[in-house]
């Protein structure tokens, strides 16, 4: 068995990676992660949880204010309003991580929004402008 430079082996250290780079994958998808990829990142990949964490409280924010609209044109301009808030958050200093992250909320949001338009919720939403 071949060991790194901190004595784990190479194979697990490579099926580690392998694994947080998949829900890292998924995150910039804006899909929701399970049970089990938040428990594995968290003890894997702290930084990540945090972020997973934070991007999971923000689309239940934006659920919920989607769960309040009274019109299919209000459920879109909520969901315009969220986006032109994420894209008029400033960069730092064209910071990759910082892009990444923004992404990864961007798509959070924009795949909750296309969830809540398959719903028997939005289907209920008058047509008229509110």
């Amino acid at each position: 068995m071949r060991l790194n430079s901190i004595g784990y082996g190479v194979d697990y250290v490579d099926s580690l990676a392998k694994k947080i780079g998949d829900v890292r994958n998924k995150m910039k998808l804006g899909r929701k992660l399970s049970y089990n990829e938040k428990v594995f990142i968290k003890m894997h990949a702290q930084d990540l949880y945090e972020k997973a964490m934070k991007i999971e409280e923000e689309r239940n924010e934006f659920r919920r204010a989607l769960a309040n609209c009274k019109t299919k044109e209000e459920a879109k301009r909520t969901q315009i309003a969220k986006s032109t808030e994420l894209q008029m958050e400033t960069e730092s200093n064209g910071d990759l991580e910082f892009i990444t992250t923004r992404m990864m909320r961007m798509m959070s949001i924009l795949s909750e929004f296309s969830d809540f338009e398959k719903s028997k919720e939005y289907k209920g939403l008058s047509n008229e402008c509110g």
